[in-house]
């Protein structure tokens, strides 16, 4: 596992963006977050303005102007590549389409009627995609940025580059992804006492999709399957396995293809300049 490599941005900002991120975190799960205003906004749009969108998109855009501004980073150096959405739109398709399958297969034994549609459709396509879209321009493309475009290679570079450093970093900056959720996971519900589980399962979540950044330096296929992990978009009532292990597994996939075409390609690049080397 390797860190990409981007300018070390001041450690001033690093504690700037750590702090709007928990202030932001607060703001959302507090009673001054306007929720009636944009549920509303939400209602009249049909579902494709969500109130996830629309704050978790003026959140990131405030941290993306930190990384650009006095962070001293660039849309390319945070794993933003124009040419790399063709890619990733490719194989979220293909993953989508895994996860129905999954449902398919569950449901192919069970008597009855063919599955059922999942309820979501029938309430309009703004309500059926508008989760999808949030995730896609909001929450999972910022998550993404912030935690696996810059702060591991920050986090991995203070700590002294190398394997060791890309290591320790990954371990450092999920565990900053997992406790961030704190005050989201005590505002859903879950107890202190139970917040162990979920806080695992973040953390480990986090380590999945920045495999997936480091195996294929694409930080927009990890978008996606964030995106999807946050918000299946289903056709059909979910049936056998859950989707996310359709979709766990089909990443896991993904990964170990990723990282032998990268072997297979270094091999064969080694190879060549043994070859053109002077005798």
């Amino acid at each position: 596992m390797q860190s990409r490599q981007v300018p070390v941005s001041p450690a001033l900002v690093l504690a700037l963006l750590g702090a709007w991120a928990v202030a932001s975190a607060l703001w959302f799960v507090s009673p001054w977050f306007p929720m009636q205003t944009l549920a509303g906004l939400e209602q009249a749009t049909g579902g494709w303005l969500s109130v996830t969108l629309l704050a978790s998109a003026t959140i990131g855009l405030v941290e993306l102007a930190i990384l650009l501004g006095p962070g001293r980073q660039s849309l390319a150096g945070l794993g933003w590549q124009p040419t790399h959405l063709g890619p990733a739109l490719q194989v979220a398709l293909l993953l989508w389409l895994l996860m129905q399958a999954g449902s398919l297969l569950g449901g192919a034994g069970e008597p009855g009627p063919w599955l059922p549609w999942h309820p979501s459709w029938e309430r309009g396509l703004g309500i059926a995609l508008g989760p999808l879209l949030a995730q896609l321009l909001g929450t999972a493309l910022f998550e993404e940025t912030v935690f696996r475009g810059f702060l591991w290679p920050q986090l991995s570079a203070r700590l002294g580059g190398g394997r060791r450093g890309a290591w320790l970093g990954a371990l450092l900056s999920q565990a900053a992804f997992a406790a961030l959720h704190v005050p989201i996971l005590l505002h859903n519900g879950v107890a202190p006492g139970e917040l162990a589980g979920p806080l695992l399962g973040l953390f480990l979540s986090g380590l999945v999709l920045l495999t997936v950044y480091a195996a294929t330096g694409n930080l927009f296929i990890a978008v996606g399957i964030h995106a999807l992990g946050n918000a299946p978009t289903l056709l059909f009532q979910p049936q056998g396995l859950p989707p996310s292990v359709w979709l766990l597994g089909g990443t896991l996939v993904l990964i170990a293809l990723a990282w032998w075409w990268r072997r297979k390609n270094e091999t064969r690049l080694a190879a060549g300049s043994m070859a053109m080397a002077p005798d």
